[in-house]
């Protein structure tokens, strides 16, 4: 099989994956429905309970995170399959532009993690007791169960996502980095700084770009894949919860409280945003 033949078959594979995964939720949007769910979420407001709302810095980084990837997956998939005539500049240069703000709020959120005065890195650690949860969590997401366990802010399935996202992001970073071949730093392009004087020892700079551009395509679509049903979560999960992290209105606490009563401080950690 040459190099074509495997791009036409990663296409193939993912599109019909995409397809599949936006029909399993449309199923189980049905069960959330038809279960009960919708109707204590949406029409008696039995949403998940919250002693604090989320600090305003990874609320923000959330939020521009969020809108950039989504730009970065249209746009990449128009880089692949360009669907309308005379964009493929604009495209590239969007894409560029967005690659290094998502870099960015990257780093910084690693950085406000683990050494910022409000770092909050052990809340993404997965313990034993988030371990021993995972078979309830998946239960309940799975309408097996009712009961959702809660050891900790954030439950165990969305500590592996975030776990997988980061390494996931810088991979993405590596490879798109490896793919621009402009020359940004004294004359020389990122392409060849990460690959090009090494990639002779596996077969050329041709393939070990075909190679990086490959990797960088399956990330893409695992990103939209992960985007998706984060969202579909956010909007049937904890819609007070997503709202309040893109700032469009303020959920209230556990008190029954929102802001007019008790403001969030940077100094106090927050606790389970439910969203995913």
């Amino acid at each position: 099989m040459n190099l074509v033949q495997i791009n036409v078959w990663l296409d193939v594979i993912f599109v019909a994956l995409y397809i599949f995964v936006l029909l399993f939720l449309i199923f189980h949007f049905t069960l959330f429905v038809t279960t009960g769910r919708f109707r204590k979420a949406f029409v008696e407001g039995n949403w998940p309970t919250h002693d604090e709302r989320p600090p305003a810095t990874p609320k923000a980084l959330h939020a521009v995170h969020m809108c950039s990837m989504i730009i970065l997956g249209f746009t990449g998939m128009y880089l692949r399959f360009p669907f309308f005539y005379g964009g493929r500049v604009a495209m590239r240069n969007t894409h560029y532009v967005f690659m290094v703000i998502v870099s960015v709020v990257l780093i910084w959120r690693v950085w406000y993690a683990f050494f910022s005065k409000h770092r909050d890195w052990q809340e993404f650690a997965i313990r034993k007791k988030d371990v021993q949860s995972a078979l309830g969590v998946l239960a309940y997401y799975g309408y097996f169960s009712n009961n959702k366990p809660h050891v900790a802010k954030y439950n165990v399935l969305q500590k592996m996502s975030y776990f997988l996202f980061l390494i996931m992001m810088f991979a993405q970073m590596f490879t798109g980095l490896a793919l621009v071949k402009s020359s940004l730093l004294m004359g020389v392009s990122p392409s060849y700084l990460i690959i090009g004087w090494w990639s002779g020892a596996i077969g050329g700079q041709a393939l070990t770009l075909w190679y990086a551009r490959t990797i960088h395509y399956i990330l893409n679509w695992l990103f939209i894949i992960m985007t998706t049903v984060h969202l579909y979560l956010a909007a049937t999960v904890d819609v007070p919860c997503a709202l309040d992290f893109f700032g469009i209105r303020e959920m209230k606490v556990a008190d029954g409280h929102g802001h007019d009563e008790t403001p969030a401080k940077e100094t106090e950690p927050a606790i389970a945003p439910q969203t995913a």
